[in-house]
């Protein structure tokens, strides 16, 4: 859900570019959009997504990057405030995202991927070598 309005789906084509995470977004900006994402006034961390729709979009979010049950994240955040929740949150994202954004990084660098498609082509006409031989020899084209 988007992390200005829970109620809403985050969405990359939402206006506010602060209500949703890029896979992409450099680690400082995700660490900004979740530090200011929207809570409550009860600073309570606990799961209800009727009462308390924007801190359980969070939970929900920490629980995805993390493997932990929502009652574990319950559990271990008992008496913490928002902010050192939010704090530990924006870590494990930016730690999640890690390796995707390093091979996206490594792919970027210059020639990379011109090299694998390359390579790629390469095995795509030797494998297809036989085949369009044959057939060319059947059109009479050989």
């Amino acid at each position: 859900m988007s992390l200005t309005d829970p109620l809403e789906k985050m969405s990359k084509s939402d206006a506010n570019p602060k209500s949703f995470i890029t896979l992409l977004d450099p680690p400082e900006v995700i660490k900004k959009k979740i530090m200011s994402a929207v809570t409550d006034s009860e600073a309570v961390i606990r799961y209800d997504e009727a009462a308390k729709p924007a801190v359980s979009n969070l939970m929900v979010i920490h629980s995805l990057c993390s493997g932990q049950s929502i009652e574990a994240i319950t559990a271990h955040y008992e008496g913490v405030g928002y902010g050192q929740f939010k704090k530990d949150l924006a870590d494990l994202v930016v730690e999640t995202l890690r390796p995707l954004q390093e091979k996206v990084e490594e792919l970027s660098a210059s020639g990379a991927i011109e090299n694998i498609l390359e390579a790629g082509a390469v095995k795509a006409r030797e494998a297809a070598a036989p085949h369009l031989h044959r057939f060319q020899e059947k059109l009479g084209l050989r």
